[in-house]
């Protein structure tokens, strides 16, 4: 592999991977016996060995270890570490896995399993998910041990991925457009409703004659989105940014059409969604602003949430004196907020959004943002460099085209240098691809999700099925 990191899979399920990961033990070779003088082992010898062993293992203080503490030990290990640490936890005996919460049929419902820290990676040479070549199965990334793991998805065949909200797959089948959140570790999938049902709610806003019928090309503003996930009481909402159009839509499990907001915000190309809510950055000459939508919420057990989304609320505003042009990355388990001095970003700056929020007095930009490495583009990435030899910690690398080339910026000495090899702003990559590349196309989801590595100057195309699939 071109990573030089081994390749787990997942495809023998996830009890396999575990077991999968740990180093094979040694079997050790009995010690041979004389020829001359073999040992003479009575019958009741046998019987008292099979005792022994039994009691040893009885009093071994692993399985026998107490249900409330195993469970205890289990949510600690998953909420400090990752979903994947805690399969290995429960693979170590039965009795811990009997006595700790089975992810397979919980892993959407429950957002303690969600597989935050993983994404989707781009394959490059055309290979979208789903490709026959990739045989069923997709590669994910973790930003935070730079491990890599495979996962058998046969629902990519006839599905393309829209976003990856909670590091879930939010996919889209070709045939009606049905939209289907889909956890890529445990197989769980929640059913949501068809684009298609946009289109009316559309006319109806723009005054336009309602459309009833499926024609693919009326949902092509309905597919290029950012979306968030909410699970109340193991209800699951969805809320989708409409970065065509400017608006919002959100939908439950279970309904049959998304509802599409009456409102519209003036931009929303730069939305991240996190825990449940969608976060907006949205740009002015004099002062910024940072508006957060949440899910609507039911108001009773017997109740369903309101129809309507409610309007954003602005939860920060950001002064043109400390940074224009601001833009949200999750960064561990909070929200960082990236911006520069000046329209030529000679100097970034990075505050937390959790010091915005609190107002006065300003908050003090951020020395340094320690081994992590920020990529900017239409999205944010973070990730360590911890895994990653050839990712510099302590950076931010520009993904646009403002600068020429692929630029690193140096948080420590306000230093610029190439990111890597080649120009991937003006021409396509060299062969073969960096980890820098694969991570660069994650942030433009119209790359990402066709297999192909990001080039300012190249028009992405699906190579099949386009008819099915325009503007996603």
């Amino acid at each position: 592999m071109a990573y030089g990191i081994d390749e787990h899979r997942l495809g023998l399920g996830m009890e396999n991977l575990a077991m999968a990961s740990r180093s094979p033990r040694r079997r050790t070779r009995p010690a041979e016996a004389a020829v001359d003088c073999p040992p003479i082992i009575p019958p009741s010898a046998h019987g008292a060995k099979r005792r022994r062993a039994a009691a040893a293992t009885s009093s071994s203080p692993w399985p026998s270890m107490r249900e409330d503490l195993v469970s205890r030990i289990a949510e600690r290990v998953l909420a400090a570490g990752d979903l994947l640490d805690y399969v290995r936890f429960r693979a170590a005996c039965r009795h811990w896995r009997a006595c700790t919460v089975d992810p397979r049929g919980r892993g959407v419902s429950d957002p303690r399993f969600h597989p935050r820290r993983w994404t989707m990676l781009p394959e490059g040479h055309g290979l979208r998910p789903g490709h026959a070549k990739l045989r069923g199965r997709a590669r994910f990334f973790n930003r935070d041990t730079g491990a890599f793991v495979s996962a058998h998805l046969p629902l990519l065949a006839d599905h393309c991925v829209l976003d990856s909200p909670e590091g879930l797959l939010l996919l889209q089948r070709d045939a009606d457009t049905a939209v289907r959140l889909l956890h890529p570790f445990t197989g769980d999938v929640v059913e949501l409703p068809p684009l298609t049902s946009l289109v009316p709610q559309l006319d109806r806003l723009t005054g336009h004659r309602a459309r009833l019928d499926a024609d693919e090309h009326k949902v092509q503003p309905f597919r290029r989105i950012a979306a968030a996930v909410a699970v109340d009481a193991g209800a699951v909402t969805v809320l989708l940014a409409l970065e065509h159009i400017c608006s919002f839509a959100h939908a439950c499990a279970g309904d049959r059409s998304w509802a599409l907001s009456s409102w519209s915000t003036d931009l929303v190309a730069r939305t991240l969604g996190f825990r449940g809510s969608l976060y907006l950055a949205c740009w002015d000459l004099e002062e910024s602003s940072i508006l957060r939508l949440d899910a609507p919420v039911a108001g009773g057990a017997s109740s369903p949430p309101p129809s309507s989304l409610p309007l954003p609320q602005t939860i920060a505003t950001v002064p043109s004196k400390l940074m224009s042009m601001p833009q949200l990355v999750e960064c561990g388990s909070e929200i960082l907020v990236v911006g520069s001095t000046d329209i030529s970003r000679s100097h970034l700056v990075v505050v937390r959004l959790a010091d915005l929020v609190l107002g006065q007095p300003p908050p003090v930009p951020l020395a340094t943002i320690g081994e992590h490495c920020l990529f900017f583009g239409m999205r944010s990435v973070a990730v360590s460099s911890r895994g990653l030899p050839s990712v510099a910690g302590n950076t931010v690398i520009l993904c646009d085209s403002i600068v020429d080339r692929l630029m690193q910026y140096n948080l420590a000495d306000d230093s610029l240098s190439p990111a890597c090899d080649g120009d991937i702003v003006r021409s396509p990559p060299p062969c073969p691809h960096s980890i820098v590349h694969h991570l660069v196309t994650c942030c433009f989801r119209y790359f990402w999700n066709k297999g192909l590595i990001y080039c300012c100057k190249t028009k992405p195309t699906w190579g099949t099925k386009r008819k099915w699939r325009m503007g996603a």
